[in-house]
């Protein structure tokens, strides 16, 4: 019995010295419990990433990879410099928020919306010259810095016209001077009768030509696409009557004519003296007479009167006598009666 009670005293007092099992947790803290000192733990990085801003060289050429205000951008300058959009090149491209609706670009006459405008600052390169270009955040709004003006092509598409006029070789017409010019509106500073000008400011030229000893202005846009003769020698104008005329017609010393009736749905502009023998009848009164005032109205207050007026700027330095000036009036008249009828 004493044998007994002394095995069973040994295997309590082992029991009590055995180490407790490692899954067993005290009754306060789970598996998923983390005591609140316990260190963070990060894990050591093997490659460290920085995004930055990536340099572009220059774009290819052509628009295939161009994103839109740069596709607008090239095809501007395409057409001002009548080159393919494939021999021009993207040399930078810059984000921008311009102050305003102009995007730094200010132009007399030209009210600017009010606001923040996102956009671009585009560099392009052609025939070894670099050209920049201001565009809103998707190239609807296009402007060419300095009016990208190119006088080359305007100053030949002014003696192309002239040439044609005139019916001589370009070869002939000198260039007296070039001017650049921002015009007010659509019609290059020459108002015509019947025409409406869109109010956009035009970048463009004041070009004077000499051919034969006698010098003509022409007024253009920036590329030489639209070209407006500007040296007037004739101004005549018939209203009234029984007939209810409103006629106008100016003939420009070059040799253009831009004629209109309100009884007329469409005008001549720019039509040619139909006779040898009126040109040259233009030429001798525009080497003798001035500047001279024609007024062959009816009196005021006549029944159904008639007003009848002309304004000639020749360069001589003489004055029309009474009948002079009634065969200036009819010749002018005879001028818008042809045009008329060739319509």
């Amino acid at each position: 019995m004493k044998r007994f009670l002394a095995f069973a005293l040994c295997v309590l007092i082992l029991s009590a010295c055995a180490p407790q099992n490692a899954t067993d947790f005290p009754q306060t803290m789970t598996p998923t419990q983390i005591p609140l000192d316990t260190p963070p733990v990060f894990a050591t990085p093997t490659h460290i990433q920085v995004d930055f801003p990536p340099v572009h060289p220059p774009l290819p050429r052509g628009t295939g990879d161009l994103t839109p205000a740069q596709q607008m951008a090239v095809s501007s300058l395409s057409r001002t410099l009548n080159l393919p959009a494939d021999q021009i090149s993207v040399i930078s491209t810059d984000a921008v928020t311009w102050p305003d609706g102009c995007m730094g670009i200010q132009r007399i006459g030209v009210m600017c919306m009010r606001g923040p405008v996102p956009g671009f600052k585009i560099v392009l390169q052609a025939n070894g010259k670099q050209y920049e270009f201001h565009t809103n955040e998707d190239g609807t709004s296009v402007l060419p810095v300095g009016g990208l003006q190119v006088s080359g092509s305007a100053e030949d598409a002014a003696k192309k016209q002239l040439a044609s006029m005139q019916g001589i070789d370009p070869n002939q017409i000198s260039v007296v001077s070039d001017a650049d010019v921002e015009w007010s509106d659509s019609c290059l500073g020459v108002a015509q009768e019947g025409i409406m000008c869109a109010q956009i400011v035009t970048p463009g030229h004041i070009i004077v030509l000499e051919a034969n000893g006698v010098q003509y202005e022409y007024h253009t846009n920036a590329d030489g696409s639209e070209v407006q003769p500007a040296s007037i020698l004739v101004s005549w104008k018939r209203t009234g009557g029984i007939a209810g005329f409103c006629d106008e017609m100016t003939i420009y010393l070059s040799g253009e004519i831009h004629a209109s009736s309100c009884n007329q749905a469409k005008d001549s502009s720019m039509k040619t003296l139909f006779a040898a023998g009126d040109q040259s009848q233009l030429d001798q009164w525009s080497t003798k007479f001035g500047q001279v005032m024609i007024d062959l109205s009816d009196p005021k207050g006549a029944a159904d009167a008639m007003t009848r007026v002309m304004t000639f700027s020749g360069n001589g330095d003489q004055q029309p006598t009474p009948d002079e000036q009634q065969a200036l009036y009819r010749w002018a008249q005879s001028i818008y009666q042809k045009i008329q009828i060739g319509k």
